[in-house]
């Protein structure tokens, strides 16, 4: 009976489970699609190896699945000038950091006239048919608005879909438009004009209640510094731009030269001169049907 007592002993000192330590719960950190919170991870990663960090991924339209983990902290996006719900006025439940400001892209479809340009100026978006949709601010160009309010598409990555049959061109953030489009499908160029239209805005931003160590870090490291940098003193919604790349350059015009008499001068074929006429023409004869249909 002893030595029965003793193998009991024996089993319950080797047991693999008693004595050790639970893994620490990761800190959650949940992003808007089009954003690259990756390289945060990465750095997080350095400055902290012993605090895992999980990016919790949203759907295309910046709402948490129903089944996702509840996240400490949350990057999204915003209109020109706003700030995320929850963030306003003082005595707000949740704290918000501006990161840095988006640039505009237009979408066309893939054999669109304007699909081998490079970039998109306001003379392109006046000949196009924009199509109204949830992500379409109101500091840019005003949509085409829908006869039924019910066809109006539910997100960007809809959006696109009627984009890629022709019916019209979607204005979107360029991040977004460059992570949902199709190259078999979408032209994405981005919009060059002055002034520029005003870009979406990512923020990030916590609970008050959440507002602790590991987020303040994790906001520090979103924001540029680093374990070894000293805190900024600037308060929360006031942290400095970091900018996108700028899209590149519009390509110079050539200095006009004096047309000969008696003939019209032609822009040269597939430049864009060229594909701004076709679109023109393309609009022009879309109006005259519809007047032709109206009488």
């Amino acid at each position: 009976m002893s030595a029965t007592h003793g193998d009991a002993d024996r089993d319950r000192l080797v047991s693999p489970t008693e004595g050790a330590p639970e893994a620490p719960e990761p800190l959650r950190l949940a992003f808007t699609r089009g954003t690259a919170p990756g390289k945060w991870a990465r750095r997080w990663a350095e400055a902290w190896p012993a605090e895992p960090l999980e990016l919790v991924p949203l759907d295309v339209s910046g709402v948490p699945a129903a089944d996702a983990p509840h996240p400490d902290a949350l990057l999204e996006r915003v209109a020109p000038g706003a700030r995320p719900p929850g963030t306003e006025g003082t005595g707000a439940p949740r704290h918000a950091v501006r990161l840095y400001t988006e640039s505009v892209a237009l979408v066309v479809a893939i054999d669109h006239e304007l699909a081998e340009q490079q970039t998109a100026d306001r003379e392109a978006l006046e000949l196009l048919t924009l199509l109204a949709h949830p992500d379409h601010t109101a500091a840019w160009p005003a949509p085409e608005p829908w006869a039924d309010p019910a066809w109006a598409p539910r997100d960007a990555g809809a959006t696109l879909e009627l984009v890629a049959t022709g019916l019209g061109a979607a204005l979107l953030p360029l991040p977004l438009a460059r992570h949902l489009a199709n190259k078999r499908e979408h032209a994405v160029l981005p919009v060059v004009c002055e002034p520029a239209l005003p870009g979406t805005e990512i923020w990030v931003s916590w609970a008050v209640e959440r507002d602790a160590a590991d987020v303040q870090r994790l906001v520090g490291i979103m924001r540029g510094r680093t374990a070894r940098s000293e805190r900024s003193a600037a308060p929360a919604g006031e942290a400095g731009e970091q900018a996108d790349p700028p899209p590149a350059a519009e390509p110079r015009k050539r200095p006009r030269t004096e047309p000969q008499r008696g003939k019209q001068p032609q822009p040269p074929k597939n430049s864009r001169g060229a594909q701004l006429a076709a679109a023109r023409a393309k609009r022009e004869s879309q109006k005259r049907r519809g007047r032709k249909g109206s009488r």
